[in-house]
């Protein structure tokens, strides 16, 4: 698939590197992201609880990085939360970002945050209440579930130094047939939040957001993905919060976990946290790994299948992190730029949410598709926030 790999030579380096027996990962210094693709290809679940304590490491204060003095699951935010939020990255205006610069996500306007609808689109959203549609006012204040993507330094400056933050960038990248490439270090994170009680508050890592109305909610992280760039198709890891399945609206866990590292000799999906890497005590001892993922497909040619209840409900059983990423891309069409969409067309789940269904396997796609009708197809290196860039204004 054109575009997916930085080069024949750095591919074939990496996976030779993979195929020999990695070492024993090094747990001295936590709260450092490791580099590691024999690891990540050969201790892939071990490889995912590293960098999950590492991201979720408290942060210093605006400097975007571990603070390396504090306790690991102090009630303060992490790592992830300080990166860039995809909304400063993909501007509506389709401009410069600007260069990366200290922020915190906990003083972002909650509608700044999270994803919600743009601001054209929300005048025409509606809801229920009492039987009745009404406008829309705030759709993080009335949301069950908010969701916030961010991106480190190494994968913004990527997308700001080639002009990838607006439409017009990547289809320069299109015409010119130069591979979009993310390297080695990129990394990226979606998670879900709920609001929660305090009574909840210490079995979640939390955080407390101030809404339009000046209200202050508490909201409880329920779900994390986080896509790594150790691999030429990228390393892949989702956790969640281990009461998901007990709540009323979370349609429960339709694939079984898949964490080697935890469970030992036990069957995979035995539900527990690993023991001996700093989780005890913490809130993080209350969070699960669902899976792993390196390849499309398994030793015997079957699609890997990887899900998380709280970002992909209702098409858990047709979930493939690394399949659905690598339909990330951008295309041209009569003239006017289209996107891969990210559910696949039936006439049992068309117009049904709760039976959405997704793309598995190894892709085949952009090959297929490439000169159907004058079309043309880029791949966007399995970065699906990029198909959040808008035109730039004149």
């Amino acid at each position: 698939m054109p575009g997916t790999r930085p080069s024949v030579l750095a591919t074939w380096l990496v996976m030779a590197a993979a195929t020999q027996a990695a070492a024993a990962l090094d747990w001295r210094q936590p709260w450092i992201a490791p580099q590691d693709p024999p690891a990540a290809a050969a201790r892939s679940d071990e490889y995912a609880w590293r960098l999950f304590v590492a991201l979720n490491w408290p942060a210093e204060g605006a400097q975007r990085r571990a603070d390396r003095h504090a306790v690991f699951g102090a009630d303060k935010p992490v790592v992830w939360e300080t990166w860039q939020n995809v909304a400063d990255i993909y501007l509506e205006s389709g401009s410069d970002p600007g260069p990366w610069a200290p922020t915190r996500a906990a003083e972002e306007p909650a509608e700044h945050r999270f994803e919600t609808a743009s601001l054209r689109d929300l005048p025409n959203l509606r809801h229920i209440v009492d039987g009745v549609m009404v406008p829309l006012l705030n759709p993080v204040a009335s949301a069950r579930r908010v969701t916030e993507i961010r991106m480190n330094r190494t994968s913004f400056e990527f997308i700001r130094a080639r002009g990838l933050f607006n439409i017009e960038g990547q289809l320069r990248a299109l015409a010119s047939g130069s591979a979009v490439a993310f390297p080695y270090g990129a990394r990226d994170v979606k998670a879900k939040w709920r609001p929660i009680s305090a009574e909840e508050r210490a079995r979640y890592h939390t955080t407390v957001v101030t809404l339009s109305d000046g209200t202050r909610r508490l909201y409880g992280l329920t779900g994390l993905h986080i896509e790594s760039k150790d691999l030429p198709n990228w390393f892949w890891a989702t956790f969640e919060q281990v009461d998901n399945p007990t709540l009323a609206d979370n349609e429960g866990w339709q694939l079984a976990s898949r964490d080697t590292f935890a469970c030992g000799k036990e069957r995979s999906d035995c539900n527990r946290a690993p023991a001996g890497i700093g989780l005890e005590g913490t809130v993080w001892q209350y969070y699960r790994l669902r899976g792993t993922l390196t390849r499309y497909t398994d030793a015997q040619g079957a699609p890997q299948l990887l899900a998380n209840s709280e970002l992909e409900s209702g098409m858990q059983r047709s979930s493939s992190c690394i399949t659905c990423h690598s339909r990330a891309a951008i295309g041209v069409a009569s003239g006017q730029p289209v996107r891969l969409p990210v559910f696949a067309a039936s006439g049992e789940s068309a117009g049904n949410p709760s039976q959405r269904r997704g793309f598995i396997g190894r892709p085949d796609w952009l090959n297929r598709l490439a000169g159907r009708n004058g079309t043309r197809f880029q791949s966007l290196d399995f970065v699906w926030s990029m198909t959040k860039a808008q035109r730039a204004s004149p």
